[in-house]
């Protein structure tokens, strides 16, 4: 207040009192927007679950050497024309999983139709005589310890089991010896032995004999057979790291 009693104005500024405020009343918000919302996509949601508008057009497979390629589409199912949205990649994935020769799968859902499978084979590492009800040739297996083919011969470069009684130990074993090694020696290798699965031998090319023991310490001793087979001899023992010796 001013010494006149009366409210001083800034410059420039008009009251507003006693005067309609231009615009008129505010106007309400439109609430009925959220649930015209919600029902379109709702709508869209179901369309595209359940109406083809966007299916499966094509399924394409990637991975695969040995297995046919139709094998593949027949064990996963996937119609065409379904709705991509129905696609359960887990479900996939499962059924796949029951193909002796398939050690994974990834299942890729590529927008707006086509489903893209990536498959991982099993890589073979060993051989055992087929020993089923009339079965003949030998059985693939690979780094797992998994027999997932039966061949008529067996491919070249691989390892022939020789188990004893307690065959699972001794695969388990033997593919712990064989993977520790380095490939250009795993090559070298023609059996592994295993009568006990705590007491293995490895076959090598030129009539060379390994003594490996027990399957610990895998690494290490592998380690130490790499130099140790410059040396002349017949058999390797690596039975004790600690004491490599050549006879």
């Amino acid at each position: 207040m001013n010494a006149s009693g009366r409210a001083s104005r800034r410059p420039g500024v008009r009251s507003t009192r006693g005067r309609p405020v231009r615009g008129g009343v505010p106007r309400p918000p439109r609430r009925w927007l959220l649930p015209v919302a919600m029902t379109v996509i709702t709508a869209v949601v179901l369309a595209l679950y359940f109406t083809p508008i966007l299916g499966v057009r094509s399924v394409r497979v990637e991975g695969v050497a040995a297995i046919p390629e139709g094998t593949v589409l027949d064990t996963a199912g996937i119609e065409l024309g379904n709705p991509m949205l129905q696609v359960d990649s887990e479900a996939v994935r499962s059924r796949l999983g029951e193909v002796p020769e398939i050690a994974g799968s990834e299942v890729h859902l590529e927008w707006p139709s086509t489903v893209r499978l990536e498959i991982t084979e099993r890589t073979a590492v060993a051989y055992l005589p087929a020993d089923g009800p009339g079965d003949s040739g030998v059985r693939l297996i690979d780094a797992t310890g998994v027999p997932f083919r039966t061949v008529p011969r067996p491919p070249a470069g691989l390892a022939q089991l020789r188990l004893g009684s307690d065959r699972a130990e001794g695969v388990r074993a033997a593919m712990i010896a064989l993977t520790a090694l380095p490939p250009q020696l795993r090559a070298e290798v023609t059996e592994v032995r295993a009568d006990r699965p705590q007491n293995l031998y490895l076959g090598l090319t030129g009539g060379r004999q390994v003594h490996w023991g027990e399957s610990g310490d895998a690494a290490r001793k592998s380690a130490i057979l790499i130099p140790l087979l410059t040396r002349e001899g017949k058999v390797y023992d690596v039975t004790s790291p600690d004491l490599p010796t050549v006879a």
